[in-house]
C-alpha cells in the first residue's frame, strides 16, 4: 500500500502539452503571450463563426441590419488576425530561421483562416458596395472553410497529462485498428457494387400506356404509382391490361439517382441501402424487374454483412480503443496534476452480522429542529409520503385533457389550477422542513436537494397566473424526475450512465461542436440556391445536417440538395455533393454515434473509484514498480484515503486463521545442511520424495502442557515440534476450506508457499 501511494505522489507530474504552447515562444512578440490577448483572439474566432452562420442572402433579406454588423465584425476580426499573423512572421522567420512560421502545421492553419477572413470580407464589400457580385452568386462558397476558424477554440482543450510518445503509440494503434475496419468496410461495399452491376444492371422497364409514345413519355402515360416490370413473362411484375412493359431512358432528375448501371452508381446504391434509408424500395424495383431470388439474395447478406456486420465491428473497435485510452490517460478525464484525495461519508462498521460500509454524516444534525424531526426526514414512512404526492401531481397532471369545444384554453385549467397550489405548498413546506432540520449548509450540500429547491422555487413562479400557462411548466414536470429516487437500482444505474458526467458532457460538446461546424459549412455551400430553404438560414441548415445524423429522411435531403444544384450550376456538381453528405454521414453514424456506446459502455461497466484503482496499477506496471502486499495487508486497500474513525466489532467468523510465516520458521529450518545430509544417511533414508504423505481433517488438539520449543534443543525435537506445529496449522486450514497452499504428494514448492514438501513429514 505505501508502494501505491508513493508511486502516486512521489513522481513528477506529467505537464500538459497543447499546440498554443510552442506558438509563441520568441521574445519579440511577447504582447502575443499575454493571457487577455491570447483570449481576445479565440473569442474573436467565436465571434467569426457567428458571423459566417449568419451570412446567407436569406439571413439578411429578414434582418437587414446583419449588412453591416457581419461586415463590421468581419473586419475588425479579420485585422486582429492579420496583425498576429505578421507579428510572428517578424519574429520568427517565413521559411527561414529556427522555426519559419510556414513550417509550422498550426501556424500553416492560422494563415489559411486569415486568408479566408480575406476573401470574405472582399466578396461581402463586392457584393454590398459594389454590385458587382449577384447575392445569390455560387462564389459565397468561398466562405465555407471560414467556420473551421472556431478550432482555434477548441484547440485549448486538446491537452492531455501523458507523454507526446505515448500518445503517439496510442493513435497509432487506433488509427491502424480504424484502418483495418475501413478496409474491410471498403472491401464489401466494392465486392456488393461489383454484384449488384453482374445482378441487376440498369433497371429501367416501366408500365406505360399502350398508345405511349415512347420519344415522348409524359406523367399521364405512366402507371400510378410507376411501376416497374420485367419484359419476360416468367419473373418480376408483369404490367396489368391496358399497358405495356418497355424501357425508357428518363433523367436522373425524374427517375433518381439509384440504379446499377455502373460502378459507381452501384457503390452509391449500395451504400444507400447499406444504411437502412431506402432499402425497401430499391429491393422491389429489383424484384419487379428481374427473377425475386436475385434481389433476395443480394440484399439480405448485403444488410447483414454491411448494416450490422461493419457497424458492430466499428462499435467494438472504437470502444475498445476507448477503454485503453481510459486506462492509458491518468487524468484526461479529470483535473490535470494529482489525484485530489477525495473526501469520503463512508466508514467500514461491523457487528454479529457482518461488515459493510456506512454513510455518516450526511443527515447529521446541522439545524434548528429538534432529533424527532431529524428521525422523520430520514423515515421510511416520510419519504414514501412525498414519493406517493409526486405520483399524485403526476396523475393530475396527466388526466388534464382538452376538447375542440369552442371553449378557451384557459377554462380547462381552471380547476387544475387549484390543484397545482396545493401541491406546490405541500412541496415547498417539504424545503424548508428539510432545511430547518439539516439547516441552509447542510442542505445545500447534495445536489438532490439543490435540484429540489430549484423545482419548489420554479413551480412557485408559475402559481403567477400570466405565467401559469408558459414555459414555467416544464418546472412541474420535472417534479416526476424525483421518482428515480424510489428505485434504488434505477437510481444507481441512472448513476452509471450519467454520474461521472465529464465523458459524456464532453462527447455531447464534441458533437455540438460538430454539428455547429458542419451546419454553418453547408450553409455557405447551399445558401445560393434558388427556391431551396433547407440551407437558406442557419437554424434551417442546422436541423437539415442534425436529420441526416439521426438516419431519418437522410437520402431525402442528399438527392434534394443534388437536384437544386443541377438546376443551379451544371449537372458535373451531383457526384460531388453527394460524396460529401456520403462523408458527413459515414463520419457521424459510424464514429460519433459509436463513441456514445463506447462511453456508455465504459460508464456502465466501472465505476470511477475502481477506474482510478485501475488506471494506478497500469502506471506501476509501466514504471516496473507493481508491488504484492502480503494477505494480511490488503485488507487496508478497500479503506478511504481519509477514513472517519468508527469503532469496529471483530466477528471471529470474518477472518480466516492466518498462516504460517516464512520469518516464524526460519528460526528452525536453518541448519546445516551437512548436518541434514549425515542425519539421512546415517538412518539409510534417501530422501522424502518418495514417501507418501497424507493428510486428515480433524479437529486440534489442545494439550495441557504447552510444548515448549528451547532453542538448544536437539535437532530431533526441533523437528518434532515443527512438524505438530504444521500438522496443527494445516488442519486447521482444511477444516475452514483453505488448502491452496498444502503442498501435495510428488509436486515441488510454489513460489509463494513457506515450507517444501521435501523436508517435512507430516504425521497422519
Amino acid at each position: 500500500m505505501l508502494g501505491r501511494k508513493q508511486s502516486l505522489r512521489g513522481e513528477h507530474i506529467l505537464a500538459d502539452f497543447g499546440p498554443e504552447e510552442i506558438l509563441n515562444e520568441s521574445s519579440d512578440i511577447d504582447w502575443a503571450n499575454k493571457r487577455w490577448i491570447r483570449w481576445l483572439l479565440r473569442i474573436c474566432s467565436l465571434v467569426s463563426l457567428v458571423s459566417v452562420s449568419a451570412n446567407t442572402p436569406r439571413s439578411k433579406e429578414l434582418y437587414p441590419s446583419l449588412q453591416y454588423i457581419t461586415f463590421c465584425s468581419d473586419l475588425a476580426i479579420t485585422f486582429f488576425f492579420t496583425v498576429e499573423m505578421v507579428a510572428k512572421m517578424q519574429a520568427r522567420g517565413i521559411l527561414k530561421g529556427e522555426v519559419p512560421y510556414l513550417k509550422d502545421r498550426w501556424c500553416q492553419y492560422d494563415a489559411s483562416m486569415v486568408f479566408f477572413l480575406w476573401i470574405s470580407v472582399i466578396l461581402q464589400m463586392f457584393e454590398e458596395m459594389f454590385d458587382w457580385v449577384d447575392k445569390h452568386s455560387y462564389l459565397s462558397v468561398l466562405r465555407a472553410p471560414r467556420p473551421l476558424i472556431v478550432v482555434r477554440l477548441i484547440r485549448i482543450f486538446l491537452k492531455f497529462s501523458m507523454p507526446k510518445n505515448r500518445l503517439k503509440q496510442i493513435i497509432k494503434r487506433s488509427s491502424q485498428q480504424i484502418y483495418n475496419v475501413t478496409l474491410f468496410f471498403l472491401f464489401f461495399m466494392s465486392l456488393y457494387g461489383l454484384l449488384g452491376v453482374q445482378l441487376f444492371g440498369e433497371l429501367q422497364n416501366h408500365c406505360v400506356k399502350n398508345d405511349t409514345d415512347i420519344k415522348n413519355v409524359t406523367l399521364n402515360s405512366l402507371a400510378i404509382p410507376d411501376t416497374f416490370c420485367s419484359t419476360e413473362a416468367d419473373s418480376g411484375y408483369q404490367c396489368p391490361t391496358g399497358m405495356k412493359c418497355v424501357p425508357l431512358e428518363l433523367a436522373k432528375k425524374v427517375s433518381g439517382f439509384n440504379g446499377f448501371k455502373n460502378f459507381a452508381t452501384s457503390i452509391f446504391t449500395v451504400y444507400q441501402a447499406a444504411s437502412q434509408e431506402g432499402w425497401v424500395l430499391i429491393m422491389y424495383q429489383a424484384i419487379d424487374s428481374l427473377p425475386s431470388w436475385r434481389a433476395t439474395f443480394f440484399f439480405t447478406t448485403m444488410i447483414f454483412f454491411l448494416s450490422w456486420l461493419v457497424k458492430n465491428v466499428f462499435i467494438a473497435v472504437i470502444t475498445e480503443t476507448f477503454n485503453e485510452m481510459r486506462v492509458q490517460f491518468q487524468q484526461i478525464w479529470g483535473l490535470r496534476g494529482h489525484i485530489q484525495e477525495e473526501r469520503t461519508t463512508q466508514v467500514l462498521s461491523g457487528d454479529d452480522h457482518g461488515w459493510k460500509l456506512l454513510y455518516v454524516d450526511d443527515n447529521k444534525p446541522r439545524g434548528w429542529a429538534p432529533k424527532f424531526c431529524m428521525k422523520v426526514v430520514v423515515s421510511a414512512g416520510y419519504y414514501l409520503l412525498i414519493m406517493a404526492a409526486i405520483v399524485a401531481n403526476a396523475i393530475a397532471a396527466a388526466s388534464l385533457s382538452f376538447k375542440h369545444d369552442g371553449r378557451k384554453r384557459e377554462e380547462f385549467y381552471h380547476y387544475y389550477y387549484y390543484i397545482e397550489v396545493g401541491f406546490t405548498i405541500f412541496f415547498n413546506l417539504e424545503v424548508i422542513f428539510k432545511m430547518w432540520c439539516l439547516g441552509l449548509r447542510g442542505y445545500w450540500r447534495l445536489s438532490i436537494h439543490k435540484f429540489e429547491l430549484l423545482l419548489a422555487v420554479g413551480t412557485t413562479v408559475r402559481l403567477i397566473p400570466y405565467l401559469f400557462m408558459t414555459s414555467f411548466t416544464y418546472f412541474q414536470v420535472l417534479r416526476v424526475v424525483r421518482l428515480i429516487k424510489a428505485s434504488p437500482i434505477l437510481e444507481d444505474f441512472v448513476y452509471k450512465i450519467f454520474g461521472p458526467g465529464k465523458k459524456l458532457g464532453s462527447l455531447i460538446l464534441f458533437t455540438m461542436c460538430l454539428l455547429l461546424i458542419a451546419s454553418s459549412i453547408s450553409m455557405q455551400l447551399f445558401c445560393f440556391l434558388d427556391d431551396y430553404d433547407k440551407f437558406e438560414t442557419f437554424a434551417h441548415a442546422f436541423m437539415s445536417m442534425f436529420q441526416i445524423l439521426t438516419q431519418e429522411g437522410w437520402v431525402e435531403v442528399m438527392d434534394e440538395t443534388m437536384i437544386k444544384t443541377m438546376n443551379g450550376t451544371t449537372d458535373e456538381i451531383a457526384p460531388i455533393v453527394a460524396i460529401y453528405f456520403i462523408l458527413y454521414h459515414l463520419f457521424v453514424t459510424l464514429i460519433v454515434l459509436s463513441l456514445f456506446v463506447a462511453v456508455i459502455l465504459d460508464n456502465l461497466e466501472l465505476d470511477e473509484d475502481f477506474k482510478k484503482l485501475k488506471q494506478m496499477k497500469a502506471r506501476e506496471q509501466s514504471a516496473g514498480i507493481q508491488e504484492t502486499l502480503p494477505l494480511r495487508l490488503r485488507v487496508f486497500e478497500k479503506f478511504p484515503d481519509r477514513p472517519t474513525m468508527a469503532k469496529l466489532h471483530k466477528v471471529p467468523s470474518d477472518f480466516s486463521l492466518p498462516k504460517v510465516r516464512e520469518s516464524f520458521m526460519r528460526q528452525y529450518l536453518e541448519e546445516e545442511q551437512e548436518e541434514e545430509d549425515g542425519l539421512a544417511k546415517a538412518r539409510g533414508v534417501g530422501g522424502l520424495e518418495d514417501s507418501a504423505i497424507s493428510y486428515r481433517k480433524r479437529r486440534p488438539i489442545k494439550l495441557l502442557t504447552p510444548i515448549s520449543h528451547p532453542r538448544n534443543a536437539d535437532y530431533e525435537k526441533k523437528k518434532t515440534g515443527v512438524s505438530n506445529i504444521i500438522c496443527d496449522a494445516n488442519n486447521q486450514r482444511l477444516l475452514l476450506g483453505d488448502s491452496g497452499q498444502i503442498p501435495l504428494p510428488g509436486k515441488g514448492t510454489h513460489s509463494h508457499g513457506t515450507i517444501s514438501s521435501k523436508h517435512v513429514r507430516l504425521d497422519p
